[in-house]
């Protein structure tokens, strides 16, 4: 229940944050679309209201030229006044079709409004009458010969119209400016609803994604915390268990089971013929008739000729042996007898006196062979018993302990994870969101405003790089992508950069294979710690990592010129004494992907951490 509810949540609030990006998308490609269009019309209407003040120029110059022409000139002199007339003219008419109808020559379309086209239709009676006067002026120019008093009233004419054209066309000229300035303030206005719209939408991602996405990482940090915490005590009573399990052991063999008393088992002559066999072992064993020879029998369960030969030499000499001695009955069980072979000397008796043979050797004394012993087979199997029985249940704990580490630390690696996740999908795209916004942000004219922007834009690309720095450190997304090796030099280079001392990481074999996910994030976090460390600890200033391989194993190195530490002494006071718990789950995270872990070290000498991974 509890986890589809997380679930739905999670769902919702991607929704959100889609809509939201969706919003500001569409508000900052809103604000582009306008301002590039308002940028095209602004180049209108200014090239617009420069042909139109240009009109008024061209019909005053008009009205000068008819006007020398009137005075009294040369020939040469008004066949110039009239080529400058002409062309002035020329430039006039077209100017003013370009503005009533368009001209791209010119960069006009002619899109007027209802109120220019009105003034256009008030002027056009002017217009037309001072082009056609003018254009008669210019045709008694070309002729050979021509009077003042026929061009006179054409003159007239031109200089009538011409002080209406330009009233009006200054009106023209206001209204064109006045249309631009309404476009501009429209624009504006436009603009400042995009920036509230877009302010509002950024206020209501603080609100509702920024803020509960910031109260649940809190909270999963917090979880992390308490579960290292955990962890912590639960490596340190599992080292604490493999402190006692020796002792346990010992404690474990004295069981409180009562002893038979020796007795004498079995009678022997020299050669270990059996003289005598005590009933009780016989019952004991099962046998239906008794053994002829003591070290035939034993030879035949088992044991070996020469430690046989060597036991008789050794009663002959007359020393005693004792030990364990484990037979097996006639059903085929074990009976275990802890056995005293002692050697007895008689004297010899008179018909064994007068034999030639006897007397080659001591005449004084023979040998007999005692065998006492007593059954231990109940002791003994009482013994395992209880010794399996205690052993079987101090591996489950062992065991139990090792998988819940195993757990907890795989479940920081999962949370670790989903954070690095959330704040690279989620806060990191947000404030690259935010960055894009304040970009697209534009308020002309307001200086102090303008550097405040662009200190937020510094600061939003600080914070990006941080939250990328971060996610990389908790569980960079490059080791899922690219594995292991490309993933420890980024991870070198970065924090060199960053800590301003040498990191250096070596590829001697060129090591490119990917290995179980599990193995890869294991041996990361085994080199991140050990770094960190040489940082932290040791004071290092130079570091390096190195990877070798064979056929079998990956081979890893970390090396720094720290200070080093009596790492023996830190294994009497225990790992988790100062920084001692790193060093633990160092050595653990090695032992649950099943690698070796060796640490050399001394006070003044730097340090060096090698780890070996089997690669298949």
């Amino acid at each position: 229940m509890s986890k589809n509810l997380t679930k739905g949540r999670f769902d919702k609030l991607g929704l959100w944050y889609i809509l939201a990006l969706s919003g500001i998308a569409g508000v900052i490609i809103s604000t582009q679309i306008l301002i590039q269009r308002a940028i095209n019309k602004q180049q209108d209407d200014s090239r617009l209201i420069n042909v139109a003040g240009r009109q008024r120029m061209l019909s005053q110059q008009i009205s000068k030229n008819v006007l020398k022409i009137n005075a009294d000139l040369s020939q040469d002199s008004i066949q110039k006044v009239g080529l400058e007339l002409g062309s002035a003219l020329q430039l006039w008419k077209t100017s003013h079709q370009g503005l009533l109808h368009g001209n791209p020559a010119l960069g006009l379309k002619g899109q007027n409004s209802l109120e220019v086209n009105q003034m256009f239709r008030q002027i056009q009676p002017h217009y037309q009458a001072m082009v056609a006067h003018t254009d008669t002026v210019l045709s008694y120019l070309k002729r050979v010969s021509y009077t003042a008093s026929q061009l006179q009233p054409h003159i007239h004419q031109v200089l009538f119209h011409e002080g209406a054209f330009l009233r009006q066309m200054d009106q023209i000229v206001f209204q064109y400016d006045t249309e631009a300035k309404t476009k501009v303030i429209g624009l504006r206005q436009i603009e400042i609803a995009l920036l509230i719209i877009s302010l509002t939408i950024i206020f209501f991602e603080v609100a509702f994604i920024f803020i509960p996405t910031s109260k649940n990482v809190k909270h999963t940090i917090a979880h992390l915390i308490r579960s290292e915490n955990v962890a912590k005590k639960m490596a340190k009573e599992i080292e604490v268990l493999y402190n006692t399990l020796e002792t346990s052991y010992q404690q474990l063999a004295d069981v409180d089971v009562e002893e038979e008393q020796p007795s004498l088992l079995i009678k022997t002559d020299p050669y270990g013929n059996i003289t005598y066999f005590a009933e009780k072992l016989q019952n004991l064993l099962g046998f239906d008739q008794i053994p002829i020879n003591l070290f035939s029998w034993l030879e035949n369960e088992g044991y070996q000729r020469e430690f046989l030969d060597g036991l008789m030499d050794s009663i002959a000499a007359g020393e005693s042996w004792n030990g364990e001695v484990k037979v097996q009955t006639q059903e085929g069980d074990f009976l275990w007898i802890h056995t005293h072979l002692i050697p007895v000397y008689t004297k010899p008796t008179i018909a064994e006196s007068q034999n030639t043979d006897a007397k080659k050797d001591d005449p004084q004394k023979k040998v007999e062979m005692m065998v006492v012993g007593a059954n231990v087979t109940e002791l003994k199997e009482a013994k395992e018993r209880s010794k399996e029985i205690n052993r079987a249940k101090i591996e489950k704990q062992v065991k139990e302990k090792q998988h819940r580490s195993v757990l907890i630390l795989e479940g920081q690696e999962e949370e670790r994870k989903r954070i690095a996740r959330d704040i690279h999908d989620g806060i990191g795209q947000m404030l690259i969101a935010l960055k894009f916004n304040l970009e697209a942000t534009v308020i002309a004219d307001h200086r102090q405003t303008k550097l405040r922007i662009q200190e937020s834009r510094e600061i939003l690309k600080n914070i990006i790089k941080e939250v990328r720095r971060v996610a990389f450190n908790l569980t960079p997304s490059s080791l899922n992508d690219f594995g292991l090796t490309p993933t420890i030099k980024k991870f070198c280079k970065e924090v060199g950069e960053l800590m301003g001392i040498n990191v250096t990481f070596e590829n001697k074999t060129h090591f490119i294979n990917r290995l179980n996910t599990k193995v890869e994030t294991h041996l990361y976090r085994i080199i991140q710690e050990g770094v960190n460390n040489a940082i932290k600890y040791a004071q290092a200033t130079q570091i390096s990592v190195v990877f070798s391989h064979n056929l079998y194993k990956l081979n890893i190195e970390i090396t720094d010129n720290g200070t080093g530490f009596d790492y023996a002494s830190l294994q009497d006071r225990g790992h988790f004494a100062e920084s001692g718990h790193g060093i633990f789950n160092m050595r653990e995270r090695a032992s649950f992907i099943n690698g070796q872990f060796e640490i050399e070290t001394a006070i003044g000498e730097g340090t060096k951490i090698k780890v070996s991974v089997p690669i298949n």
